[in-house]
């Protein structure tokens, strides 16, 4: 089913699937931010923040990078150091320490398709490595006319790169367009060491396809969420699906979980319409029924800004920012940025701090002096942020005080 169907023809058939089942009770407390910069009593918030980009320095740490599209980290809290890990779009996996020493190695990815947005999407580190090797890829894999998103694991070295590669979950229907994968993966935090360790990965419309976005048996513009050996989580919100998670999602990519096991995702929108939202399992998120952005023809998309049983995002960036990841600052070394989301971003070439007020969220820019595309964000072991630029020549630059006094705000 392609997207060139009226918005009329797409509500028959969205009720006809079942898509509009009541959701789980949402906490969300606060409205969400539209236009963030011109909201009243937030001026503080906003100043502060702003000051960031005046007390920093940055350093280039690994350069000549061809199309990377994820980083993260592995700190050794007890040596004091910092492994920069990045995966790049042709499924190359590099590696870099705190000497500067710098290791590139193949990942050999079954089928890996690199055309428009897909090739190695995401690389996740679970908390139990080193003791536990075991890490996950998530890629888009096939031909022009059939392709979809995986995930695999594999056993990581530092000094060996990644092997022993096997499968854990594929998306069940393949499509025709090399865009919209998600991909982004997440590993959920859980109190009970005897509980089962879950996952959850992000994926996309598939652009052409949106409608299968609010049909549950689809998997397409979901939240899938999935054990490491591949099993749907349990208790699941739809028995019929157990790997979704939640629905109605265009382009999801930033997902991270906070201290109080919130978890946080942000998505693209059309030609506006990016947004920010606290998940919940079994939550419907609107995508196209509700949309706050319209076509790329200027064209309407829905008529609706808000549907009742879906849930509103906390933040709006219209115009669009394209976000590209995120992650949950709770280090002290920036005091002003502690307990935030710290949001990268492509189209606006621009780092974005999200806190909590007493009754909105609000997004602020901080820093943009880099004046390039921002493709993904990390936390070294000192606390210091470490930004992965986009491109063919792309670069992991380190951001660090240069004085010791920041205000605090946060995102309680």
């Amino acid at each position: 089913m392609k997207s060139v169907r009226t918005i009329k023809k797409f509500l028959v058939f969205a009720l006809a699937s079942g898509a509009f089942s009541q959701v789980l009770a949402s906490d969300v407390d606060v409205e969400p931010t539209r236009n963030t910069e011109k909201h009243a009593g937030i001026s503080d918030v906003s100043a502060s923040l702003k000051s960031f980009a005046s007390n920093v320095v940055t350093e280039h740490l690994v350069t000549s990078l061809a199309f990377p599209k994820a980083l993260t980290t592995v700190i050794d809290e007890v040596n004091a150091t910092t492994h920069i890990v990045i995966v790049t779009r042709d499924g190359e996996l590099v590696i870099a320490d705190d000497e500067g020493e710098i290791s590139r190695f193949s990942l050999g990815l079954d089928h890996l398709y690199t055309k428009g947005q897909g090739g190695v999407l995401d690389i996740l580190i679970p908390s139990q490595f080193p003791a536990n090797p075991t890490v996950l890829l998530s890629y888009s894999k096939g031909s022009d006319d059939a392709n979809r998103l995986a995930v695999v694991k594999g056993e990581l070295s530092l000094t060996s790169g990644i092997s022993n590669i096997e499968p854990v979950i594929e998306v069940a229907q393949t499509k025709d367009t090399p865009v919209h994968y998600g991909g982004k993966l997440l590993q959920l935090g859980t109190r009970d060491a005897s509980q089962e360790q879950g996952f959850l990965v992000t994926t996309g419309d598939g652009f052409d396809y949106r409608e299968q976005a609010q049909v549950i048996s689809s998997q397409l513009g979901k939240v899938l969420g999935f054990s490491i050996a591949g099993k749907p989580l349990m208790n699941p919100a739809f028995p019929e699906s157990p790997y979704v998670y939640s629905l109605g999602h265009r382009n999801p990519q930033g997902l991270v979980q906070g201290p109080k096991g919130q978890v946080f995702l942000h998505e693209h929108g059309p030609d506006g319409g990016d947004e920010v939202n606290l998940l919940k399992k079994g939550a419907n998120f609107g995508w196209p029924v509700v949309t706050l952005g319209k076509d790329y023809s200027g064209a309407r998309i829905s008529p609706f800004s808000t549907y009742p049983d879906m849930t509103d995002p906390i933040v709006d960036w219209t115009p669009s920012i394209a976000p590209s990841s995120m992650v949950y600052y709770s280090h002290d070394k920036f005091p002003m940025l502690t307990d935030t989301l710290l949001v990268t971003s492509l189209k606006a070439k621009a780092l974005y701090a999200v806190n909590k007020t007493p009754n909105k969220y609000v997004s602020t820019k901080i820093f943009d002096a880099l004046e390039v595309r921002l493709r993904d964000i990390a936390v070294d072991g000192e606390g210091n942020l470490l930004l992965l630029t986009d491109g063919g020549n792309a670069k992991v630059v380190k951001v660090r005080p240069n004085r010791t006094k920041f205000n605090k705000r946060s995102i309680n």
